[in-house]
C-alpha cells in the first residue's frame, strides 16, 4: 500500500503541475487573442469566459500533460534509482504499472467527462454567447430526422422559432412523400405550428396551403439549438439519440458512431499513457540512459495522440470502420508498449 501511495502521488503531482501550466500558459495566449471581444460582453464578462472557455482548454492539454506527467515522474524515480532498488528487491515493471491502474481510471473517467460531457455543452453555450445574433439573421442549418429532412435558413436563439423552413418529408425506403414550405415554424405549448406555409406532394401540380397547422416533427427547441451551433464536438449521449432516431444530427452515421465509441476510448487511453512513459523507469544516472528511454516515452505518447487524431478523422469520414477508428491507435500502442517494455526487461 505504501508502495502504491508513493507511485500515485509521484504521478499525480507531476500530470497536474504539468496540466495545470500547460491550460495556465494556453488560457493566456488565448485571452491575449480575444480579450476585446470578450470584454464587449456586459453579461458575466471576464469571469463567464473563463467559466465556459477553461474546460476547453483543459480537456486540449490533459492528454499532454497524460504524457508528460508520468514519463517525468519515473524519470524522477529512476534519476534517484529507486527502480533499481524495487527490482532488485522483486518487484518487477509490471507489478509497479500494476499499483498505478486506479489512477489510471480515475485518469480516465476525468478525461471522459471532460471530453465527452462537458466541453460539448460548454462549446455550444461559448459560441452563442460572444454571438448573440438577433433572431431571422443567424441560426440557419440542415438536419435528418426519423421523419425526413430538414433546412431553416435561421432560428431563435432559444430554438422555438424557426424561419425559412424546407422540409423534406420520406418514406422508411428513403422515397420523398412531400415537401413543406414555410416562412416560419413557432414552437408553443410542445407542439410546432407552421406560418405562411404550403405542402406539395409528388403527382401534384399544385401545391397545398397549410397555414396554421401543426408539424409532426421530433425535433425540439433544445434540439434546434444545437443543430444552430456549429460545435466541433458532440457529446456520447447526443449521438447515441440521434443513432436511435430520439434526437436530430446533421452529420453522417458514421460520425455519431465513432463519437460513442470515443467515450468508452477515453477510459482506456490513460491507462496507455502511463504504459508507454513506462521507459523512462530504465536507466540509471551512473549508468546512463535516462535521457534516451524518457525521450522514447515522450514520443510514443505523441505518436499515439497523432494516430489516435488520424484514426478517428478517418473513422468520422467513413473511410474507416468506426470500431476500429475508436479503439484501433488504443490497441496498436497497448501493444507497441508492451512490447517495448518486454524488450527492456530483458
Amino acid at each position: 500500500m505504501t508502495l502504491a501511495l508513493h507511485l500515485t502521488r509521484a504521478v499525480l503531482i507531476r500530470v497536474l503541475a504539468t496540466t495545470l501550466a500547460l491550460a495556465g500558459l494556453a488560457i493566456a495566449l488565448d485571452l491575449v487573442e480575444s480579450a476585446a471581444e470578450v470584454l464587449k460582453q456586459d453579461d458575466g464578462g471576464l469571469l463567464r469566459y473563463l467559466g465556459l472557455r477553461a474546460p476547453i482548454i483543459l480537456t486540449a492539454v490533459l492528454p499532454v500533460g497524460l504524457i508528460l506527467g508520468p514519463v517525468l515522474a519515473f524519470l524522477s524515480l529512476a534519476g534517484r534509482s529507486e527502480f533499481t532498488v524495487l527490482r532488485a528487491s522483486g518487484a518487477t515493471i509490471y507489478r509497479l504499472l500494476l499499483l498505478l491502474v486506479p489512477l489510471g481510471l480515475v485518469f480516465g473517467a476525468c478525461l471522459y467527462a471532460l471530453s465527452d460531457r462537458i466541453s460539448p455543452v460548454l462549446e455550444g453555450r461559448l459560441l452563442t454567447w460572444l454571438d448573440p445574433q438577433p433572431a431571422a439573421t443567424s441560426g440557419g442549418f440542415w438536419a435528418r430526422t426519423s421523419l425526413g429532412v430538414v433546412h431553416a435558413d435561421a432560428s431563435s436563439t432559444r430554438g422555438d422559432l424557426i424561419f425559412d423552413l424546407e422540409v423534406y418529408e420520406m418514406d422508411a425506403e428513403g422515397r420523398m412523400t412531400a415537401r413543406i414550405s414555410a416562412a416560419s415554424a413557432r414552437f408553443a405549448d410542445g407542439v410546432w405550428r407552421l406560418g405562411e406555409a404550403s405542402r406539395l406532394t409528388p403527382g401534384q401540380s399544385k401545391s397545398t396551403r397549410i397555414d396554421g397547422e401543426r408539424w409532426e416533427t421530433p425535433l425540439r427547441p433544445a434540439n434546434v439549438r444545437a443543430l444552430s451551433s456549429p460545435t466541433s464536438a458532440v457529446a456520447g449521449d447526443v449521438a447515441e439519440r440521434i443513432l436511435t432516431g430520439a434526437w436530430a444530427g446533421n452529420r453522417t452515421t458514421e460520425f455519431y458512431q465513432v463519437r460513442v465509441y470515443r467515450g468508452y476510448a477515453a477510459f482506456m487511453a490513460p491507462l496507455v499513457m502511463i504504459l508507454l512513459a513506462a521507459p523512462a523507469a530504465f536507466g540509471t544516472r551512473r549508468g546512463g540512459g535516462l535521457g534516451k528511454h524518457a525521450a522514447l516515452g515522450v514520443v510514443l505518447g505523441f505518436a499515439f495522440l497523432l494516430f489516435d487524431g488520424m484514426l478517428t478523422a478517418l473513422g468520422e469520414t467513413g473511410n474507416l470502420p468506426p470500431a476500429l477508428a475508436a479503439f484501433g491507435a488504443t490497441a496498436m500502442f497497448a501493444s507497441i508498449g508492451g512490447y517495448v517494455l518486454l524488450t527492456l526487461e530483458e
